[in-house]
Formats: structure tokens, C-alpha cells, sequence
């Protein structure tokens, strides 16, 4: 880092005069020192006895306002005091004078802080002093972000717009709303910010902005996702991603692969995306509880490109850019010399500089770095020329060596461009015999044609990559010398094809015309079409039957084999390991179709869902023989002869029969689908007969065939209790229940039998019995509360409607305990115990029971009866009905949920009870009745005894409304107590 710069001149050198003559005064202890002190704090005071001077910085200048001070002016100096740096005299002109800043900071120290420089303004012999920021801070823009092992996200800076920074320093870096606190490293050329922090001062977003200002300067950058490349694969980046968050990711290539889960951060700012790797683009979408990080439909895969300085003779580099502590886990060089590529080792960027391993480049070379940035290409230029170093570097023995390496590689370029293609000529000369292995004129002339089109070819592609190019750089003579070897290549090379051809194949040809031989055209069949691939021909003569035949090779059926003699010739062919029939041919009979025949393997399957078929029967019409499929359901028929075909009857008891032609070729298999005789299954679960739903059942075949298709089948029924299946084999089968929930203690399970037909519907039902009944103890609380509920209504001289009303409510509730036998569908799903809702409502009933009756026999509620005593009794009770369903779904629920219905309940109530209270002269049946269920209700404890006295509690404030919809209860209400 190196200060603003400027020359020093006579000024500065008389200002820091000054300042010393003014420092040994003060040693001195001379009179001198209290008014120096002053004129030093005059600005930090009130100006000294003329007013105040400002100090600020604008527009790359240190502005001084006087405005304050009292008198003219028409100079001030102005000087840079710490870090020590230069005066100026600057003009007044309306009460400001400026001095650039550039100015002040000549002769700065390298590596000195301008973060809160001092400055000294001297107006009329008055010194004012006051702290400017004189530092300036520009981001890199074309240099990687990325955060480090410490979780601090790595801010790198322009070093030529970036000045003033120490490592001591910090700078106010704005993100979002929010401003933070960024550590100067790397010698003033990095920002750093803890990623936490920067988490914690912005929302979540797909861009988060940065800026830097100081007075009149400001700098801003833009974080935005990115795909990054590295040596582990593709990963998504964003400063905003933590180690230890899950984060819903979803990412797609060009839809070939896609990833869509959550993902935790190995590495802060890194989302894994390696099964993407190669993508060149994604489809992204990031997001965490907070909010989107990411959304981008074109995301492209990103890399940057830095520049830097070859030092150490190639070996290592040195960046303009500050990227110091940068990750390099791999690095490439591109030699533009010879395009071949090297690697360079790993390593840290280091004081600006990234050592090299086992390469070294030059200026005209790429060098491509892996980082934990994504990937980077740099751009090298040349350290300034050492005369020096160089020719030492020229008289040193590694010249020699250089030189001899350089003389291999001409002398194996040249050889290279001369035997490569001069050898394209023996292999097509002696593949031209090897295809049919027979000799021909034609051929022979064919031979030379395609071998100066390969000559050719590879001759160009070496002159292209080893040969200097083309069209070389030098035009003269000597530059073509690359371009005549390889052309004297390809002449080998087209001379050397029908040589080859010539001196193979001749002898054979020749034996073959001049004894009187004659060549054999061969076609091998599989009685359809020509057999694909190689087949050995093997042949000799039919009198010499004793003699090992010769043998040769032909392709795809087809090929040409010369006899040396006339005569009766026997020819039969292999291929693989099935073989044909020999055959004889003669010379006027020299064409020959040899036929082989291949077994053909039939698999039977399901032609539902392509299940192979085992057990199935094949049977042969043409000798009637049967076999039967294996577990694959296949089976392998052998042919009778050349070229034959048979028709096959396949049957199956659980599948239609079905006739098939197999044909004994190479591609004879054959794969024949059954249909099957399927049909229906409807199963409705039940608990002693009412239905249950979201219940398992098993199916089980009663057949060992259909035993070894489906094992065991389960099935679980809807919401109605009724589970279907379609396509299954016909056969018997047996439906079972278990115990619904598993609970074995209160259930028995149940089985039924059915019996599947083709193309129909079978139905059954399996019921669970509820074993569970009331206990002696339960039944005889029953009773003792229903004497309690008459003792209710047992009172002389008083009329006992409304008690007995009241009562009745009670009486459901008992009622409901008493069916509980009968309602084991209720319990199939959830934990409640029997137990606890028999003696929850039990419980509920006896408090009731309580509540009714000290609300009855108030004096107003006795005096109201007494005068009641007359009327006729109407018998009436409540009409209501106290559900086991819903005692069973409170139980489950919360108690809160309980005693907040409760509430809105009796609120309601109570409002009905004040609007009824004008049209009956006594509402105290109603009033009291109403109080006490709040009381029953809001007094209940905790568990479930307390849910099911809410209800109750509940039930009774129902009761409370119906009191005035009943003519005969309305009536009494109405009666007038004297």
C-alpha cells in the first residue's frame, strides 16, 4: 500500500522547522508553552479569542472555514501534523481556502494510517488543529468475494483507488440499513466482516449491498449468488448462507438432473450442488424460515479473472489484485509454447503471492486456478528485464540442456510426421485382405485409394498439432520442410496399402487359379435372414474325409473362400456355439447357404404388469412334447432341424390359453403375455358390525399358486371402512383383522372367506369383536345414581317437573355409559381406555347430580314448586342425547380448548336467560340451574374426569334453553308465587 503522493517542498521543510522550534521551547519550559497549547486545542475550544475554524474534506480537498475568526485573511497554511505530513499556503477567498489532499499527504510514510489524520490550520499566528478521514477505500469489482476458514466474509480493494489503511484500522462498511464494523487486512488491501454479523444486519435477499463512504468518497459493491466450480464439484454460493441452517433447496440444470431438498451448509457461504456438476447454467431457488436468498431462473456458472506478475524465474506470481489467503486447491498451466497443459500444485495466496509446484510460465502462458471462490484465470505479464540475471541464465549449463531436449523433439517431430502415416498403408493393405480373406484385382486397386485418404488425414492432423500448424508463420523454403516429410509419409503410405494387399492375399489367389481351384460364395442363414457378426466357415474335400479341414472367418452371413482344386468340396459353418448341416459345393455348383439353428427361449408373463409366469405349460404341436416355465417364467425349446419353426400351446389355470409360432433363429426368443382371469375384491372392516375406516387388512391367497404371486396382501380402508382391489388372480383367499390399534386387550380380530371369479366382484366383510363390558363396580354405581336422580323428584307438596327435567340429563349420561359395550367402533382408533370414559361420565353424572340439586332447592325454586303443586304432571324429559362420539374426541383435546367452549357456552346462556326473563314471572329454575353448570364446569381439576364434567356441564346449559321452548317447563315459569 502506498500513500497519496506529492513533492515535498520549501514550505513543508519551514513548517516541520517550526514545529520543532515550538517542541524545544516546550521542553524548555519557556513561557511559550501555555499559548501554544492553546493555539493546538483552539478548534477542540472555541476558536481562541477570534471565533472557530472548520476543517473538512470535499471534493479530494482539505476545505478551511474562518469564517468565524475575526479580522481578514488573505492566507492560512494547512498541514498534515499525524501522520507527519507536508504544509500548504492556501488563499482565502469568502472566508474558505482549499488544499488538495494529495498535497498534504506528500512524504507520508508507506503503511501510515489517514483514518483520522490530524490537520493544523495556522491563521495569524493561531494554530487550529482538528481529525479528518484523508484515507480513501474502493472495492475491487473484478475480484472474488468469498469467506474464509474464520467465517469472515473477504472483501478484496482496488489498490490503485485505496490508500491511508493499516492494519490497525477499521472501516464503516453500510449493509442495508445497518453499519459495520470491517477490519483491514492483508496490508490494507482486504475488508473483513464476520458473516454473522452480516447475517444479523440485513434480510434475507437475493442481492445484498455494500457501501463504503467517507465525506466525498464512496464505493459500493453488490453481493449476489453465484455458481462456483471447484474441485469437489459445483457448489451455490451466497454470503448470507450458515453452517448448522437448513435451507429448502431447489436447482435444475437443462432438465436432465435436478435437486429439490434441504440442505445444511458443509462450509459457511457453500450449498453441495455436485450432482449437478458440468452444468453451465441452473434453474435456482433458495430459502430458509427467514425468507428467499436465492431465485434465479438463469443462474450462469461463474469464474474471475485476476492479473498478476511472473516473479522467481516462473515459479511463483504475484497479483495485483488483494487476494491474500485465498484457497487454491489446484492450478493449471496452458503453455502456449506447445498447448500442452501442466499441473502446478496447491496453496494459499500469500503476501500477495501464490508459490508454484512442479511448473513454471511465462508471459505468453494461462494459468487457471481451483479456488474456494469458484475458478479463476490470470492473466501474467513479464517482470521488469534483469540484463544481469539473463546472461548468467544464458551462459549456464542448463543452456545445453535445453538445446539437446529441443533437438529430441524436432528429430521425433519429424519422425513422427514420416512413419505415421507410412504406416496407414501395411494395416489398411492387410485389413483389406483379413475382411473376406480373399484376393481380388479389384480390391488391390481400392486398397491404394483409401490409404492416401487415411495417409492424408493423419498427416494433416500431425502437421496441425506438432508440425507448427498448417500455414506456417515463415514463408521461406525451410519452413516447409514439416510439410515434405509428412507428404513423403503419405506416399509410403499409399504405396504400402496395395503391397500389403498384394503379398497377403496373391498366394492364395494365385493357388486358387492356377490348379484349377475356384472360389466358394458362402451365405450362412438362420433360415430367415444372414447371421450378424463373425462365423467360422470350416471346409475340405468330400474324398478326404480323414483330413483336417481348413477354416476361415466371414461377416454379417456373407463371404468368398478359394479351393485350391476342383472337385467336391464339404463346407459347414460354427457361429458361437450352434452349427449348420454341412453342405457340398463343386465348381459349377459354387454358390452354398449353410443354415444354423438357434434354440429359442419362450418367456411367459403376466400381461397386466409383465410378472413372469411360473408353472405355466408349454406344449409342442409338432411332437407333442411339454415343458413347463421355470421362476423366471421361461423355457427353452430346442429345434428339430435346419431353419424350422413350431407352434407352441401355452396354458396356465389362472390365465387364458394362448398359440404362438417360435422360429429356431438368432433372434427367435419370444416373450408371450397371458392374459389373466382376474376380477375384483370389495372388503368393508368392521367392529361388531359398524364400520371402521383407515383400518389395515391382510388378504391371503388359500392356493400355493397364488401363494407364491402375492405372498400376503394388505390393505387398509378409507374413511368409509371399505378397501377394493382390482386384478387379482381368481382363486380363494382368506381376509383377516387384527386387533384395531393393536389393542389386544379390548379386541379380537376377525377373518372371512371369499372366493375371487373371473370378471366379478367379491365382497366380505371382517369384523373385530370389542371384548370389553362394564364391571360389577360400574354397574352397580349405575344404579346408585339412578336412585339418586329419582330422590330428585321425590318431594310432597311440590310440583317436581323441572327437577325431574334436569334430572333426565343425568339419566343420558348414564344411558351412554350403559352402550359403551356396544361401541367398540369408537375406540378402534386412538389410546382412550373404556375404562376411563365409563368413569369420567360416571364421575361427571354423581357431580351433576350434586349441581341439579342445590339449584332445585333454593327457597325461591321451593316456593315456585309448592305453587306448582296443583298443575297436572306432564312427564316431560330432557330431549337431548349425550354422544359417545364427541365424549370420546373431548377426552382426546385439550383442556383449555374444553374450558374455553365452556365459557362461550355459558356467556351465551345467560344472555338467553336475561332476554327470557321479561316474559315469565320466575326465572330462578332457569338462573340457578345455569349458575350451578358454570360452577360443576369451571371448578372441574385436570385429567380426564375434569373433560367429561365440562361436558356435562355443558349438557345441563342445553337443558337450561330448552326450559323455554317446552310449554308444559314455560308454563310453571310462568306461575305467580304469593
Amino acid at each position: 500500500m502506498t500513500a497519496l503522493a506529492s513533492t515535498t517542498d520549501g514550505r513543508s521543510r519551514a513548517g516541520r522547522a517550526l514545529v520543532a522550534l515550538v517542541l524545544a521551547l516546550v521542553v524548555a519550559g519557556t513561557a511559550v508553552t501555555p499559548v501554544a497549547a492553546a493555539a493546538a486545542t483552539a478548534v477542540q475550544d472555541d476558536g481562541g479569542d477570534g471565533g472557530d475554524v472548520t476543517i473538512t474534506r470535499a471534493d479530494g480537498n482539505v476545505e478551511v472555514d474562518v469564517g468565524g475568526l475575526d479580522g481578514e485573511f488573505d492566507n492560512v497554511t494547512v498541514g498534515l501534523v499525524n501522520p507527519d505530513g507536508s504544509n500548504e499556503t492556501a488563499a482565502v477567498s469568502g472566508g474558505t481556502a482549499e488544499v488538495p489532499i494529495e498535497n498534504l499527504t506528500a512524504g507520508v510514510d508507506d503503511g501510515a494510517s489517514l483514518v483520522g489524520a490530524t490537520v493544523r490550520v495556522t491563521a495569524d499566528g493561531e494554530a487550529y488543529e482538528d481529525t479528518v478521514d484523508l484515507h480513501d477505500v474502493t472495492f475491487a469489482a473484478d475480484a472474488p468475494v468469498w469467506i474464509d476458514g474464520d467465517s469472515e466474509l473477504v472483501l478484496p480493494l482496488n489498490g490503485d483507488d485505496t490508500a491511508g489503511l493499516t492494519e490497525n484500522d477499521t472501516v464503516t462498511v453500510t449493509a442495508g440499513d445497518t453499519d459495520l464494523e470491517a477490519a483491514v487486512r492483508a496490508g490494507g488491501t482486504q475488508l473483513t466482516i464476520p458473516q454473522s454479523a452480516l447475517v444479523d444486519a440485513v434480510d434475507p435477499s437475493p442481492e445484498i449491498d455494500l457501501e463504503v463512504s467517507i465525506a466525498d468518497h464512496e464505493s459500493t459493491r453488490t453481493l449476489e449468488p453465484a455458481l462456483h466450480d471447484t474441485d469437489d464439484g459445483l457448489v451455490l454460493w451466497h454470503p448470507l448462507f450458515e453452517t448448522g441452517t437448513d435451507y429448502e433447496v431447489a436447482v435444475e440444470d437443462d432438465g436432465t438432473k435436478y435437486i429439490n431438498n434441504s440442505a445444511t451448509p458443509a462450509d459457511p457461504g457453500e450449498i453441495d450442488l455436485s450432482r449437478l456438476t458440468g452444468a453451465s447454467e441452473v434453474d435456482a431457488t433458495v430459502s430458509s424460515g427467514d425468507g428467499t436468498l436465492v431465485d434465479d431462473p438463469e443462474l450462469p456458472l461463474e469464474s474471475f479473472e485476476l492479473s498478476a506478475t511472473i516473479v522467481d524465474d516462473g515459479s511463483a506470481v504475484a497479483f495485483e489484485q488483494g487476494v491474500d489467503g485465498l484457497s487454491v486447491t489446484n492450478a493449471v498451466v496452458n503453455a502456449s509454447a506447445n498447448g500442452t497443459y501442466a499441473l502446478a500444485g496447491s496453496g494459499t495466496i500469500e503476501d500477495g503471492r501464490l508459490a508454484l509446484e512442479n511448473a513454471t510460465v511465462s508471459a505468453n502462458d494461462t494459468l487457471v486456478l481451483w479456488t474456494n471462490a469458484g475458478v479463476g484465470t490470470v492473466e501474467l505479464s513479464a517482470a521488469p528485464a534483469d540484463p544481469a540475471s539473463s546472461s548468467a541464465a544464458d551462459e549456464s549449463d542448463g543452456g545445453d540442456e535445453s538445446t539437446l531436449l529441443e533437438s529430441i523433439l524436432r528429430i521425433g517431430t519429424f519422425a513422427a510426421l514420416l512413419v505415421v502415416p507410412g504406416l496407414i498403408g501395411p494395416a489398411v493393405g492387410y485389413g483389406a485382405f483379413r475382411f473376406r480373406e480373399e484376393w481380388t484385382r479389384d480390391r488391390l486397386k481400392i486398397t491404394g485409394i483409401i490409404a492416401v485418404g487415411f495417409s492424408l488425414a493423419i498427416a494433416l492432423v500431425l502437421l496441425e498439432t506438432v508440425g507448427g500448424g498448417l500455414k506456417p508463420d515463415d514463408i521461406a523454403l525451410a519452413a516447409f520442410t514439416h510439410h515434405a516429410t509428412a507428404l513423403v509419409g503419405v506416399v509410403l503410405g499409399t504405396a504400402a496399402a496395395p503391397a500389403t494387399y498384394y503379398y497377403v492375399g496373391f498366394p492364395a489367389g494365385r493357388a486358387t487359379g492356377s490348379t484349377g481351384g475356384f472360389t466358394i460364395d458362402v451365405t450362412v442363414t438362420d433360415g430367415d435372414r444372414p447371421l450378424d457378426g463373425r462365423t467360422k466357415i470350416g471346409y475340405r474335400r468330400a474324398d478326404a474325409s480323414d483330413a483336417t479341414p481348413k477354416s476361415t472367418t466371414i461377416r454379417d452371413g456373407t463371404g468368398r473362400i478359394g479351393v485350391p482344386t476342383r472337385g467336391n468340396w464339404t463346407l459347414a459353418a460354427k457361429h458361437g456355439q450352434h452349427e449348420s448341416e454341412a453342405v457340398e459345393a463343386t465348381r459349377r455348383r459354387s454358390s452354398v447357404t449353410l443354415t444354423v439353428p438357434f434354440p429359442a427361449t419362450v418367456t411367459v408373463t403376466d400381461r397386466e404388469d409383465g410378472e413372469p409366469i411360473p408353472g405355466a405349460t408349454v406344449t409342442r404341436r409338432d411332437d407333442g412334447t411339454t415343458q413347463t416355465t421355470d421362476e423366471s417364467g421361461a423355457v427353452t425349446l430346442e429345434p428339430d432341424g435346419a431353419g424350422s419353426s413350431t407352434e407352441v400351446e401355452i396354458s396356465h389355470e389362472k390365465y387364458d390359453d394362448r398359440t404362438e409360432t417360435v422360429a429356431f433363429t438368432q433372434d427367435g426368443d419370444r416373450e408371450v403375455a397371458l392374459a389373466p382371469r382376474t376380477g375384483r375384491v370389495r372388503l368393508r372392516s368392521r367392529v361388531d358390525g359398524a364400520p371402521v375406516g383407515s383400518t389395515p387388512l391382510r388378504l391371503s391367497p388359500r392356493e400355493q399358486v397364488l401363494r407364491e404371486r402375492y405372498g400376503t396382501i394388505t390393505l387398509r380402508t378409507g374413511d368409509d371402512g371399505v378397501a377394493t382391489r382390482d386384478g387379482l388372480l381368481a382363486g380363494q383367499y382368506r381376509a383377516e383383522i387384527a386387533p384395531p390399534a393393536g389393542r389386544d386387550d379390548i379386541f379380537d380380530g376377525g377373518k372371512s372367506i371369499l372366493t375371487v371369479r373371473e370378471d366379478r366382484s367379491a365382497t366380505a366383510e371382517v369384523d373385530a369383536t370389542f371384548t370389553w363390558s362394564l364391571s360389577a363396580a360400574q354397574r352397580e354405581r349405575i344404579d346408585r345414581l339412578r336412585r339418586r336422580i329419582r330422590q330428585l323428584s321425590d318431594h310432597a307438596g311440590r310440583d317436581t317437573t323441572i327437577p325431574r327435567y334436569y334430572g333426565s340429563v343425568v339419566e343420558a349420561m348414564l344411558e351412554a355409559v350403559e352402550r359403551l359395550p356396544e361401541a367398540g367402533h369408537h375406540f378402534a382408533h386412538g389410546e382412550t381406555d373404556p375404562d376411563a370414559v365409563a368413569d369420567s361420565l360416571l364421575a361427571a353424572a354423581e357431580k351433576s347430580i350434586e349441581a341439579i340439586n342445590d339449584a332445585m332447592t333454593t327457597k325461591r325454586n321451593v316456593d315456585l314448586f309448592a305453587a306448582c303443586a296443583d298443575m297436572p304432571d306432564p312427564g316431560l324429559e330432557w330431549d337431548g342425547r349425550c354422544d359417545l362420539e364427541t365424549v370420546i374426541d373431548r377426552l382426546e383435546s385439550d383442556l383449555m380448548t374444553q374450558r374455553n367452549a365452556l365459557k362461550d357456552r355459558y356467556e351465551d346462556v345467560t344472555d338467553r336467560v336475561e332476554t327470557e326473563r321479561g316474559s315469565v314471572s320466575e326465572a330462578a329454575p332457569a338462573e340457578e340451574m345455569v349458575r350451578h353448570a358454570w360452577e360443576l364446569g369451571s371448578d372441574a381439576g385436570r385429567g380426564e374426569e375434569a373433560i367429561a364434567t365440562i361436558y356435562a356441564a355443558l349438557l345441563l346449559l342445553e337443558a337450561v334453553e330448552g326450559l323455554f321452548e317446552r310449554d308444559a317447563l314455560r308454563e310453571r315459569l310462568s306461575r305467580t308465587v304469593f
